[in-house]
Formats: structure tokens, C-alpha cells, sequence
């Protein structure tokens, strides 16, 4: 325990200048916005901004990933020599980049309802699509961030292995490589294969589907929509195979 405990804040030091760089961004941007819209008069605009930023936040852990990766490849002898495994290795830096992210997107969030609610307009908040939409944002940020994240730690990994063999070649390889498994992936789910795996165990999942904003009011219509629970569970196995992959090349591939 002490020993993860231990590389987790490690993990940390790596990148803490990145996750408060964005927070800084996040509260100049949200700031910066809030004074102009007070000035022109645009109701709503910090909120909608906030939105915006809050979407973007899907990119985070990827990018996360890559700054920590690429620190670790200036000194790749020493990362690979630490006693604990490859998946811990990796598990603690997508640990780490998922908190820095959450604490990044509370940043926004309450910013985003503190503009809120100095707005001068005589609204009603309907608070209970405003959390339904909040936690359906939320966990189309974390799916989308977290898919993108383990892909990258594995093309990093795999483009390391390559760089062993071939050189500088290895970046185009794997250019290449991502090409054809995005290309393999979008054929698939279109196969009858495909479809037998993921297009299954289809559920009526409430969804805000359209917000209204104007003068008066500030309304988010709900519905629901068919969800394939199948889709959710392949793409699930699907990433953690790719994980554990990424940790068996990272430990018997990798060379120094």
C-alpha cells in the first residue's frame, strides 16, 4: 500500500503543472467571459461557455497521458526499473489523470453555477433535468476520456517497442497502425458479427435531448432513448484487454 501510495503522489509531481495550468485557464476563461457577458449583455454566455469547457474536458485525460508518457520516455531506464508492474505502472498514472480531471471539471462546474446565479434575469431552474443533464454529461466526458486515454498509453507503449526494432520508422508504423484499427473498428460494428456483440440489450435510458434558453426562461427537455447495454459491455472488455496488453509490452517489450 505504502509503495502505491507513494508512486501515485510521484504520478502527481510528474504532471501537476499541466492540471494547474488548465485550472488557471479555467477561471481566467470563465472570468474573462462573465465580464463580457455582464457587458454586452448576453445572458447565459459564462453557463453556455462553461458547457463548452466542460465538453472539451473529454480530451484531457489523453493529453494527460501523453505529457506524463513522454516525461517518463526522457527517462525510460529509470521508470521500467521501478518494482511494481506494468499495470500498476499505467493504472497509476489513469488514476491520477481521472482525479486531475474531476477536480479540474468541479473547477468549471461551479464557476459555471455561480455565473449562473448572479444572472439578473427572472428564471426558474428546473433542477432535476439540470442534474439529470449534469450527470449524463458526465459520464459521456469520463467514457470518451478514458477510451482515448487507454488507447494512447497503448500506441505510446507499442510505438516504444517498434523504436527498439526500427528507429524512426516507428512513428509512422504506428500512424499507420491507428489508422487501421480505427478503420477496422468502424467496419465491424457494421458487420453481422458486430452487431451480434454489441447491438444488444437494448434499455430506455432517460436523456436530455434539447435545452431552451431565453430571456424568461431556461428550459432542458428530457426524454428517453434506446440504449444498447451490449455496446456499454463490449467496449468495457474491449478497453480492458487493451490495458492489460499495453502492461504485458510494457514489461516484457520495452526495452531500455
Amino acid at each position: 500500500m505504502m509503495n502505491w501510495s507513494g508512486l501515485f503522489r510521484k504520478e502527481f509531481r510528474v504532471t501537476r503543472t499541466f492540471l494547474f495550468a488548465v485550472i488557471a485557464f479555467d477561471i481566467v476563461m470563465m472570468i474573462g467571459i462573465f465580464v463580457a457577458s455582464e457587458r454586452w449583455e448576453v445572458p447565459y454566455l459564462t453557463a453556455i461557455v462553461g458547457g463548452v469547457l466542460a465538453f472539451m474536458h473529454m480530451f484531457f485525460l489523453p493529453i494527460y497521458l501523453l505529457i506524463s508518457l513522454n516525461s517518463e520516455g526522457r527517462k525510460l531506464h529509470l521508470w521500467l526499473h521501478n518494482p511494481q508492474s506494468g499495470s500498476r505502472l499505467i493504472g497509476a498514472k489513469v488514476l491520477n489523470g481521472l482525479l486531475a480531471l474531476l477536480i479540474s471539471l468541479v473547477v468549471v462546474s461551479v464557476l459555471s453555477l455561480i455565473a449562473f446565479n448572479l444572472e439578473t434575469a427572472d428564471i426558474v431552474l428546473p433542477i432535476d433535468n439540470v442534474w439529470l443533464l449534469g450527470a449524463y454529461v458526465l459520464a459521456v466526458i469520463l467514457a470518451g476520456a478514458l477510451t482515448m486515454g487507454i488507447w494512447v498509453t497503448f500506441y505510446w507503449t507499442a510505438y516504444q517497442v517498434l523504436k527498439t526494432y526500427i528507429g524512426r520508422w516507428a512513428l509512422l508504423v504506428v500512424l499507420v497502425l491507428i489508422g487501421l484499427i480505427s478503420w477496422f473498428g468502424g467496419w465491424f460494428s457494421g458487420t453481422r458479427a458486430g452487431e451480434a456483440l454489441m447491438d444488444w440489450g437494448y434499455v430506455q435510458f432517460p436523456s436530455p435531448l434539447s435545452m431552451e434558453v431565453t430571456q424568461e426562461a431556461f428550459e432542458i427537455s428530457t426524454s428517453t432513448v434506446p440504449f444498447p447495454i451490449g455496446n456499454v459491455i463490449f467496449d468495457t472488455i474491449l478497453l480492458v484487454v487493451i490495458f492489460f496488453v499495453t502492461s504485458w509490452l510494457l514489461d516484457r517489450k520495452v526495452e531500455v
